[in-house]
């Protein structure tokens, strides 16, 4: 069957995007069902299951990092069964260490075969599985997770992708034997020699990737903003892309990385991306100083306990591991950041120079980006250097040149450590910081959406905004916020109003009805002693004991006025509180007319209002 719940691609988007909100079950329920009334005027008219990766017990799919909802439609009556799997894209350091070993490299496919796993589980735990149709939805990472579920495993029956982290053939050629055994035979490659597909001309081995999965293709569809950074690297060597493609300019000011990476050879962008990589994931442990330790190994909490040769002689008695550390640290980690280095700073004009031309940077953000790398690399042969020499001292077996040697060391790579400090800093300014957000923003899913859209109908984010028109004057309307303020103070005066009714039911039932009880009590009382006087005979006990005091008690009656209760009406009170409850309620159905005054033509704002209570 083929679905019918979710069928525009905004609605999908905005699917994909709910992912990312690590909502709780029910409030996932609830906004989805809200999307869908902005998006189609009608609610979802089938039963909602939701499942989330988290809880599932397979250690594969736990230890993957891999993360992702699934969203189960059913309705016998509409003919509904349809499993919507909503991927994660990268999130954290795990997601990104992920993406160097799995898309870069080819070599980890991990978080592919969970979105596998899950999706099994998921439709194993589906009661129908009659006519089940299962939709992959997927951004960033979360297109390569389930595109390669999908090719390796048959996992869905369709994917719907927005500007995804494309299909590695090295990567396929790890997890899939059906094309690692046809790609062998194809290209003569030995079981004893897997690194061969290294070395094969990537054009052919693209085509043939794209010739052998191009059925499967067939089920793949995607949207690509030609200004993603994933879609500029998505040419270099390893991605291929499957499916029906629908290319969109969501930033006209620029004309994309793509045009800016032909001119660069792969290696250099290879090197490029695993620095940035690297440095993304060690800043986002804890800024600048986790980067400067993850990348070269040195703790910059004992660089700043360095301010002379005396602090050098004390560290080096009391703290000589941790500088041994940091040293063996720096001459096993500089030789590779060297290489990433030194290809960058080679191709620098290429790299920096087209990104000036394509208007990204200007010419003086260039030359700074070029003078702080040049001076970066200049600061890590310095670094080698010095290590290279001191070597020579130790070898010397004299424990008194060693010491002075490291002492001398030590300080030199201080000052070297500090300039790579000092350069990382200004790469690290508002106005390079706003170069990388201009280009991330290209990355995301609101900037799709909003270029989708048409008509009357636009979006701040993921929240739909509608146009109305009043004479010359355009008013824009954040519905997604108006049915959300909406529903929520609905049922916050609902609430309140409930709240107000027990409040008055525990007057009548805590004051009101004790009274009444109490009176109660003492007029059953006062009968009980008319009636049998005798009964209380003891109450005479202080005028004499028998047998001196014969006297009796033969008739009792209570002469009684019982007062009635004051000072306990609080029907005001309970009349202002009503009031204030009814203003706010006023206040809200005010500004639900304005807004339907506005698109008086349009029909379903009106319905949107009145489906969106309760949800």
């Amino acid at each position: 069957m083929s679905e019918n719940i979710i069928s525009t691609n905004e609605m999908r988007l905005r699917m994909i995007d709910l992912e990312y909100k690590d909502l709780a079950e029910q409030n996932f329920k609830s906004k989805l069902k809200q999307i869908y009334i902005e998006e189609f005027g009608i609610e979802i008219d089938a039963n909602i299951e939701v499942f989330q990766s988290s809880d599932s017990d397979n250690p594969k799919i736990k230890e993957s990092g891999y993360d992702g909802t699934a969203v189960h439609f059913y309705s016998e009556k509409e003919g509904i069964n349809e499993v919507y799997v909503i991927s994660q894209g990268t999130q954290d350091t795990k997601d990104w260490e992920y993406n160097i070993k799995a898309m870069f490299a080819g070599l980890d496919y991990s978080q592919a075969e969970a979105t596998y796993l899950f999706t099994e589980e998921v439709i194993n735990r589906v009661e129908t599985k009659s006519d089940l149709s299962v939709i992959g939805l997927s951004h960033s990472l979360a297109h390569n997770n389930n595109t390669t579920a999908h090719l390796a495993y048959d996992t869905f029956d369709k994917i719907y992708s927005v500007n995804g982290a494309q299909t590695n053939y090295y990567q396929l050629f790890e997890m899939d034997r059906h094309f690692r055994r046809e790609l062998r035979n194809k290209f003569n490659i030995t079981i004893s020699d897997p690194d061969a597909i290294y070395n094969l001309d990537p054009v052919k081995l693209e085509a043939f990737a794209k010739d052998y999965y191009a059925d499967k293709g067939g089920n793949i569809h995607q949207i690509i903003s030609l200004d993603d950074p994933l879609y500029a690297v998505s040419g270099t060597r390893g991605f291929f892309t499957l499916g029906a493609v629908d290319y969109i300019d969501t930033n006209p000011d620029y004309p994309g990385l793509r045009t800016i990476m032909v001119d660069i050879p792969d290696h250099v962008i290879q090197d490029f991306q695993e620095l940035a990589i690297q440095y993304t994931i060690a800043s986002n442990k804890g800024g600048l100083e986790a980067a400067i330790y993850d990348i070269l190994g040195v703790d910059m909490g004992l660089i700043n306990e360095i301010d002379g040769i005396g602090s050098v002689a004390k560290l080096y008695f009391t703290k000589q591991s941790e500088l041994d550390t940091m040293i063996r640290n720096l001459n096993d980690n500089i030789p590779k950041l060297m290489s990433n280095i030194t290809t960058i700073t080679s191709n620098a004009d290429v790299i920096f120079g087209r990104l000036q031309d394509a208007g990204y940077i200007t010419g003086k953000q260039k030359d700074v980006l070029v003078t702080e790398i040049t001076k970066i690399e200049k600061e890590l042969q310095g670094i080698q250097t010095t290590i290279k020499s001191n070597v020579g001292i130790r070898d010397m077996g004299d424990f008194f040149a060693q010491l002075g040697g490291d002492a001398g060391s030590i300080l030199k790579i201080k000052g070297h450590i500090d300039a790579i400090q000092e350069s990382l800093e200004t790469l690290s300014k508002d106005d390079f910081l706003e170069i990388l957000h201009r280009i991330g923003e290209s990355h995301s899913i609101s900037e799709i959406l909003q270029s989708i859209s048409g008509g009357n109908k636009s979006y701040i984010g993921t929240d739909m905004v509608l146009t109305a028109r009043k004479g010359k004057k355009e008013i824009r309307v954040n519905m997604s916020a108006a049915l959300q303020m909406y529903n929520q103070g609905s049922a916050i005066l609902q609430e309140k109003e409930f709240e107000i009714e027990q409040f008055s039911k525990a007057i009548e039932r805590e004051m009101i009805e004790a009274y009444k009880n109490e009176r109660k009590k003492v007029i059953q009382k006062i009968n009980d002693m008319e009636a049998s006087p005798r009964l209380y005979n003891n109450l005479l006990s202080t005028h004499g004991l028998f047998p001196t005091f014969t006297k009796r008690i033969t008739s009792i009656r209570a002469h009684e006025v019982l007062y009635p209760l004051e000072q306990a009406d609080l029907d005001q009170e309970l009349q202002r509180l009503r009031e204030t409850a009814e203003k706010a309620r006023l206040q809200i159905e005010g500004y639900r007319k304005a807004i339907e005054s506005l698109f008086e033509e349009d029909e379903r704002i009106a319905k949107q209002f009145d489906l969106i209570r309760g949800i």
